[in-house]
């Protein structure tokens, strides 16, 4: 009795396995010219920029995860649409239809990439830019805070975060505690040449000077 009601749990656990399987296997399939456009856009390459493209691609990964509610790298890709289109609408003026719409996909971008790092509490990337999109919204609050601090425990040597940490740093630089400018500073001194360059360009740009480099 006791083996049959064994052999008829691991048939339960085979079936979910395979369907849950099946699910993540689909919504990576269905999501894959998406997931292939936003990369491309991350890296600076790919095809140029369109509504009509980004619409697709919006709704690709909707779509997925539809499937698949719980892909928390469909999350971060969607995050990546939401912010980029908002940071493209550049600097609106205040009260114009182009404000409420940056600001509108910004709350959509913070949606996804804390959706993200709920399900990847310790990669590095959906903290830093959960932490940039709501710094770009005007949101320094307990949980932008939350998002630098985990960025920069996970992150601190991962030179795709690097930028991210340091423009949300830079940016909020006479708001930081002594620890965090040490932090940051100690990040940038560790960073190889050419990363370090670019890293010290960012500083300039928002007025820092970094003690020692």
């Amino acid at each position: 009795m006791l083996s049959r009601l064994a052999s008829m749990a691991l048939a339960a656990f085979a079936a979910l396995s395979l369907w849950y399987g099946g699910s993540a296997a689909w919504s990576d399939a269905s999501a894959l010219q998406a997931r292939w456009l936003v990369n491309a856009w991350r890296d600076g390459s790919g095809p140029v920029f369109s509504p009509t493209l980004w619409r697709e691609a919006r709704d690709d990964l909707q779509a997925a995860l539809q499937t698949a509610p719980g892909n928390a790298q469909l999350l971060d890709d969607l995050g990546f649409l939401y912010a980029a289109r908002a940071q493209g609408l550049g600097s609106p003026a205040a009260g114009s239809a182009a404000l409420v719409l940056q600001q509108s996909l910004l709350a959509d971008a913070v949606v996804s990439y804390r959706a993200a790092a709920s399900l990847r509490p310790t990669f590095p990337y959906s903290w830093a830019y959960l932490a940039l999109a709501k710094q770009l919204r005007g949101e320094r609050d307990a949980e932008f805070w939350l998002a630098f601090d985990k960025a920069l425990h996970y992150g601190h040597a991962e030179a795709g975060v690097q930028p991210a940490l340091a423009q949300v740093a830079f940016a909020d630089w006479p708001a930081l505690s002594a620890e965090r400018q040490n932090l940051i500073t100690r990040m940038v001194a560790a960073a190889p040449e050419a990363p370090r360059k670019r890293l010290l360009a960012l500083a300039a740009q928002s007025g820092v000077t970094l003690p020692g480099l």
